[in-house]
C-alpha cells in the first residue's frame, strides 16, 4: 500500500483546490518525496490535512482553536470558504487494508455549520470505521504515520503511560484495541440493557404469577364447566325426553280409558231412558220408585264425593312436585357460614365440658339440642328432596281424609239399598221382571264405571303430576343451562340409567364453580400478552448473557493478541532502538523498559471498567514505557538532562527503529531534523535512504541534504492574498538534463 494523491480545498491557507501526487514504488524502493518553502508559506498545514483526513480530532494538534479553524479564513480580495475538504488517495493492491478495492479514497468534509462527514470511496461512513480500516493497515493519525513539529522530542518529554498509546500504534496493536474498546462499548451496552431487561422482568413477575393463578383457575373452571355441561347434557337430557315419553304414554292410557268410560256412560244413558219408559209404561210400587230414587241421589253424591277426593288427590300430589321442583341448592356462601356455626357451637360444648362444670349442664344440653337441630336442617338444605317426603298442607289432607269417610259412608249406603232393591226384586219377580233386569243391568254398568274413573283419575293425577314436573325442569334448565336448554328439548339423547345418580356429581361440579368463583375473561388475554412479553424478555436475557459471554471471550483473546504482538514487537524495536542508536550517536547505549504504575482513579463509565461503581476511587494499574538513553562517554540515563540535539537525536532512532520493525505505508514527517546539525543530517537521510525501502517518506523540510534524498520536490509559496500555491519539481528529470546532485 502506498498513498498515491493528496488533494486539499478550503483547508487553512490551501484555498484553491490543491493536488499533490505522489510516485509509485520503484527498484524495491519508495520515492521520497520532499515539501519545502520559506516559512509561513503553508507547508506544515499539508501534513496538519494528512493527519485530519485520517481522522484527528485534536484541534491542539491541529493547531487550531474551534473546529472551524481548520477552514480558510479569508484574506485580501479572497472571502472565506464555506468548507474544508482533504481527500486521500492510496494504492490498495495489496490488500492492506482488508476490503474489496485496489483504490481507497478516504474524505473528510467539514462546513461552517459544523457539519462533518466522512466518506469512503464516495460512502459515508463512520470515523471508527476509516479509524480500524487504517489500524488494520498499519495507518493511524496519532502514530508515527505523521510526525509534527515538536511531536518529536514530544515522544521523549510525554510521561511513560502516554508513550505506551505511542508504542501501542508502534506494535501494530492498534487494530485490536480498537476493536477492544468497541467491544466493551458493547459490552457496555449489553449490561445497561440488561439490566434494563431484568427490571422490567421483576416488575411484571409478580403480575403474571397472579395472572397465572387465575389463569389456572380459569382453566380449571373451564374444565370443570366442560364437565359440568356433559353431565348436564345427559341429565336434564334424559329427565326431559323420560318426562316426554311418560306424558305421551299416560294421555295414550288417559284417551283409551276415555273411550271405556264414554262407551259404558252412553249404555247407562240407554239403560236410564229404557228404565223411564218401563215406569211409564207400567205402574211402580212406590218404595221401589222411592229406593231407585234414593239410589240415584247417592250415586250422584259418591260420584262428586270420587271427584272431589280426586281434586284433593291431584292438589297434594302438584303440591308435592312444586315443592320439589323448587327446590334450590343452598349458595356456598350460606354452607361455610352454617359449618362455622355449628364449629362454633362444637368448640364451646368442648370447652364447657372439658371444664366439667355440671351446674352449665342444662345449658350445654340445649345449646347440643339447638346444634343438633341447626345441623338437621342444614343437611335438609343441603338435599335435594323427594317428592314422596314432602309433606303437604294438612288442611288438603284433613278434606281428603273426610271426603274418603264420606265415600266409604255412601258406598254402604249405596249397598245397603242395593239389598233393598233386590228385596223387591225377589217380591216382585214375576211382575216386574223387565225393570229389575234393567235395574241390575244399570247398577253392573255403574260399578264397572267406577275402577275405570279410579283409572282415569290416577292418570290424570300422573299425567298432571308430569306435567307440573316438566315445569320445573323447564324453569331449572332455563336457569342453569341457559341457551343450551332450546336444543336440548328439541334433541333427544341417548338413554342413560344412571340420570338419578348423576344429580349428586352436578351439585359437587357447581359448588366447585362457586368455590372458584368468577374470572374476566380479560384475564386470559392479558396473560397471555404478559406472558408472551415475559418470555420475549427472558429470551432477550439469556441472549444478552450470551452475547455477553461471547463478547468477554472475544476481549480475553483481543487482550491475549494484543499481550503476545505487543511483547514480540516491543523486543524487536527495542533491539532496532539500540542498533540506530549507535549509528546517529557513534556509540553508547539506550533501552526501552515497560512499568506498571498503580494510580487511583474514579473515571466513570470507561469502556475498561465496566464493574466500577460510577464515582468510586480505587486504585487501578497503568503500563507505561520509559525511555533510557546513555550517549557515548556520558552515564545519563535521564531524557530531561540530554540536550536539543540529542533528544532529538534519541527520537529519530526510536522512530526509525519502530518504522523498520513495523513499517508504516507511508510516513509524514514535518521537520523533524530541524534540531539536527548538518553531519546529523547527513546520517538522517542515510537512514531514510535505507528506510525508503519498507515505507514511502513525505517529509517537510529545510535541510539540503534531505532535499537531496528526494525523488520529488514540492514547493510552497504563499502571495499577498495568505493562499498558499504548490509547485513542482521531478528531481529525476533535472538530473536527465544535466543537473548536478550531491
Amino acid at each position: 500500500m502506498h498513498l498515491e494523491r493528496l488533494e486539499i480545498q478550503g483547508f487553512k491557507t490551501f484555498a484553491k483546490k490543491t493536488i499533490l501526487t505522489f510516485l509509485p514504488p520503484k527498484g524495491g524502493r519508495f520515492p521520497v518525496t520532499a515539501i519545502v518553502g520559506p516559512n509561513g508559506s503553508g507547508k506544515s498545514n499539508s501534513a496538519d490535512a494528512i493527519r485530519w483526513v485520517l481522522g484527528e480530532q485534536s484541534l491542539k494538534l491541529l493547531r487550531g482553536k474551534q473546529s472551524d479553524d481548520v477552514i480558510f479564513s479569508g484574506a485580501e480580495g479572497k472571502a472565506r470558504a464555506g468548507f474544508a475538504e482533504v481527500t486521500l488517495q492510496l494504492n490498495n493492491e495489496d490488500k492492506s487494508m482488508p476490503i474489496e478495492y485496489e483504490n481507497i479514497v478516504i474524505t473528510r468534509r467539514l462546513y461552517r455549520d459544523g457539519t462533518s462527514e466522512y466518506l469512503l470511496n464516495e460512502s459515508h461512513v463512520r470515523l471508527i470505521d476509516i479509524q480500524l480500516l487504517l489500524a488494520q493497515a498499519n495507518v493511524g493519525q496519532r502514530s508515527y504515520s505523521v510526525i509534527g513539529q515538536g511531536m518529536v522530542d514530544h515522544i521523549l518529554v510525554s510521561t511513560p503511560e502516554e508513550r505506551k498509546q505511542f508504542f501501542d500504534d508502534a506494535t501494530g496493536v492498534k487494530q485490536f484495541q480498537i476493536k477492544r474498546h468497541e467491544a466493551m462499548l458493547k459490552l457496555n451496552r449489553t449490561l445497561e440493557n440488561l439490566a434494563d431487561a431484568e427490571m422490567v422482568l421483576q416488575e411484571i413477575e409478580p403480575r403474571l404469577r397472579s395472572l397465572k393463578r387465575q389463569a389456572s383457575r380459569l382453566e380449571k373452571r373451564e374444565e370443570v364447566e366442560t364437565q359440568l355441561h356433559a353431565l348436564e347434557q345427559t341429565y336434564y337430557g334424559n329427565l326431559w325426553w323420560q318426562l316426554v315419553d311418560d306424558m305421551s304414554e299416560r294421555k295414550l292410557t288417559v284417551s283409551e280409558v276415555n273411550k271405556k268410560i264414554k262407551t259404558i256412560e252412553k249404555e247407562l244413558s240407554d239403560l236410564e231412558k229404557k228404565m223411564v219408559e218401563i215406569e211409564k209404561s207400567e205402574t211402580a210400587d212406590d218404595g221401589l220408585r222411592a229406593l231407585q230414587k234414593t239410589y240415584r241421589e247417592i250415586q250422584h253424591k259418591l260420584g262428586q264425593a270420587r271427584h272431589t277426593q280426586f281434586e284433593a288427590e291431584k292438589e297434594i300430589e302438584l303440591a308435592k312436585i312444586k315443592a320439589q321442583s323448587n327446590w334450590a341448592p343452598l349458595p356456598l356462601i350460606k354452607i361455610i357460614e352454617g359449618i362455622e356455626e355449628i364449629k362454633k357451637k362444637l368448640s364451646f360444648l368442648s370447652s364447657r365440658a372439658k371444664s366439667r362444670d355440671l351446674e352449665s349442664f342444662e345449658q350445654l344440653a340445649k345449646i347440643a339440642d339447638e346444634t343438633f337441630t341447626f345441623s338437621n336442617k342444614l343437611v335438609s338444605q343441603l338435599q335435594r328432596p323427594n317428592a314422596t317426603d314432602m309433606k303437604p298442607d294438612p288442611k288438603l289432607v284433613a278434606k281428603l281424609s273426610n271426603l274418603k269417610q264420606e265415600e266409604e259412608k255412601l258406598s254402604k249406603e249405596l249397598a245397603r239399598i242395593e239389598k233393598e232393591i233386590d228385596s223387591y226384586a225377589q217380591k216382585e219377580k214375576k211382575a216386574r221382571t223387565e225393570l229389575i233386569e234393567t235395574q241390575r243391568s244399570l247398577r253392573a254398568k255403574q260399578q264397572d264405571l267406577h275402577p275405570l274413573e279410579q283409572e282415569r283419575n290416577q292418570s290424570e293425577i300422573e299425567l298432571a303430576r308430569i306435567e307440573e314436573r316438566q315445569q320445573g325442569l323447564i324453569r331449572e334448565m332455563d336457569e342453569f343451562i341457559k341457551e343450551r336448554a332450546v336444543n336440548l328439548r328439541n334433541q333427544r339423547v341417548k338413554p342413560d340409567k344412571q340420570t338419578e345418580d348423576a344429580y349428586p356429581e352436578i351439585q359437587r361440579l357447581r359448588y366447585k364453580l362457586e368455590l372458584i368463583g368468577g374470572i374476566d375473561p380479560e384475564v386470559m388475554k392479558e396473560y397471555t400478552e404478559i406472558q408472551e412479553r415475559f418470555d420475549f424478555l427472558n429470551t432477550h436475557v439469556t441472549d444478552l448473557r450470551l452475547a455477553m459471554h461471547s463478547t468477554e471471550k472475544i476481549i480475553k483473546e483481543l487482550d491475549e493478541k494484543i499481550e503476545q504482538q505487543s511483547k514480540k514487537i516491543f523486543g524487536e524495536i527495542n533491539k532496532k532502538f539500540q542498533h540506530y542508536f549507535k549509528i546517529l550517536f557513534g556509540g553508547g547505549s539506550c533501552s526501552l523498559v515497560k512499568v506498571i504504575h498503580s494510580v487511583v482513579s474514579n473515571e466513570e463509565g470507561t469502556a475498561d471498567q465496566v464493574d466500577r461503581s460510577l464515582g468510586k476511587p480505587e486504585m487501578t494499574q497503568q503500563e507505561g514505557v520509559e525511555i533510557q538513553a546513555t550517549p557515548p562517554g556520558k552515564r545519563l540515563k535521564a531524557l530531561n538532562l540530554l540536550s536539543g540535539g540529542e533528544r532529538a537525536l534519541t527520537s529519530i532512532a526510536l522512530l526509525s527503529a519502530i518504522m523498520d520493525v513495523n513499517p508504516s505505508p507511508f510516513v509524514v514527517l514535518d521537520e523533524v531534523d530541524a534540531a539536527l546539525d548538518e553531519a546529523n543530517t547527513i546520517r538522517f537521510a542515510a537512514i531514510l535512504d535505507e528506510l525508503s525501502q519498507k515505507s514511502q517518506f513525505i517529509i517537510i523540510t529545510h535541510n539540503r541534504a534531505t532535499m537531496e534524498k528526494a525523488d520529488v520536490l514540492y514547493g510552497v509559496t504563499m502571495g499577498d492574498d495568505g493562499i498558499s500555491n504548490l509547485l513542482s519539481v521531478h528531481l529525476e528529470d533535472l538530473a536527465k538534463n544535466g543537473t548536478a546532485r550531491r
